[in-house]
């Protein structure tokens, strides 16, 4: 598995940004050439500092589609096979929901569960953020990407505020219609305004929230009756079908396949149940 390190964002960037991250190669010996990425309904932009495109299957195309060495990723809802890269350097940001529009003033929904080039997004000056930082040490490189964040920033372009104060709750698994109410709106008016800035309907949204509290326990060898019952799901029936609409696999599969990291699984060692 590739080292990560993680930083957090300056204060500015707290409400926008999870945090930013730094790889080495993705690939160790022995690796397989393609796997899966499962979602975690965030943003996300990844540079790959040694020039290495992202190559990724689009809607059951027979061949991978090359994207970029810059790229932007919408929040996905579900899995997406890609090639790895091996010899990437990497850096990258994990967004929080309404940075599409805050930072890129994209809406989320037109790039869910997919990715652009991001200079079809920024035009020139993401080549030249790539010029400025591939030289550059670790540390200067988040220094480097983060001032041109914040040259972005049009915080007034992200989420409704009643959206922004009550994404714990659609996270925790309330129901919307609650939710709604204590909004001082219908739930087919939240659910809108949710979609709008989100990416995803406030159903979809908690299930890949409850969906990421069971990966380390799925992983990690768990009882399958445990993994349900402190996850949240009404039994593993319940796990089973939303761990495959978010996954594109069985709970059983995904832990066969020994995953190198939670979300990256080796395609060559998934299995059928």
């Amino acid at each position: 598995m590739p080292s990560v390190r993680l930083h957090p964002p300056c204060p500015a960037l707290r409400r926008w940004i999870v945090g930013y991250w730094q790889s080495g190669p993705a690939v160790e010996s022995g690796a397989t050439g393609q796997e899966w990425v499962l979602p975690d309904g965030h943003a996300h932009l990844a540079l790959r500092l040694d020039g290495t495109p992202l190559r990724r299957w689009v809607d059951g195309e027979p061949h991978a589609r090359s994207i970029g060495d810059l790229i932007l990723a919408g929040p996905h809802s579900r899995a997406y096979r890609k090639e790895l890269a091996p010899r990437s350097r990497s850096l990258g940001v994990v967004f929080r929901p309404g940075a599409l529009r805050a930072l890129f003033g994209i809406a989320p929904h037109e790039l869910a569960d997919s990715h652009v080039a991001l200079e079809d997004v920024w035009g020139r000056d993401a080549a030249a953020l790539r010029e400025r930082i591939h030289d550059a040490t670790p540390a200067r490189q988040v220094e480097l990407l983060e001032a041109r964040l914040l040259a972005r920033l049009r915080p007034w372009h992200g989420l409704h505020p009643q959206v922004a104060s009550r994404l714990a709750e659609v996270a925790s698994g309330m129901p919307v219609l609650a939710i709604a109410r204590a909004a001082g709106y219908s739930a087919r008016r939240f659910t809108d305004l949710f979609h709008e800035g989100v990416g995803m309907t406030p159903r979809r949204y908690a299930g890949l929230c409850r969906f990421a509290r069971v990966l380390p326990a799925a992983a990690a060898g768990t009882a399958w009756a445990d993994v349900a019952l402190d996850g949240g799901y009404s039994d593993q029936a319940h796990l089973i079908r939303e761990f495959r609409a978010h996954a594109g696999m069985t709970p059983g599969q995904y832990r066969r396949a020994a995953p190198r990291a939670l979300r990256h699984v080796p395609i060559a060692e998934t299995t059928t149940d």
